[in-house]
């Protein structure tokens, strides 16, 4: 058999770790992201992304404890992170270019 083929209970756990901290590692660099436009002043003043990262990260509390407490596959972990994380930095970075564009048209 081929060494890559052959799964260990200490490899396999090695492996969701390193995907548990490549998740959180991506999780921070889009919270950075969100914070960043935040503070230079690009959403500040958009209630409707401001309510969206609101409700995605109060969401993604919720969801993260369950996966904590309940020892839930790292799979469901990713899914957190898809809706939570990556929606919010992904809808502010639209606002970013859509105000972008409206301020360089003046």
């Amino acid at each position: 058999m081929l060494p890559f083929l052959l799964v260990t209970p200490k490899s396999l756990k090695t492996s969701k770790e390193t995907e548990v901290l490549v998740a959180l590692s991506l999780s921070i660099t889009c919270n950075a992201l969100e914070m960043l436009s935040l503070f230079v002043g690009y959403t500040i003043f958009s209630y409707a992304t401001g309510m969206i990262s609101t409700c995605c990260h109060v969401v993604g509390s919720i969801i993260l404890a369950f996966v904590l407490l309940e020892s839930l596959s790292v799979t469901t972990l990713w899914y957190c992170f898809a809706f939570t994380c990556v929606f919010p930095a992904f809808i502010e970075l639209v606002t970013i270019v859509v105000i972008s564009r409206v301020q360089g048209g003046k």
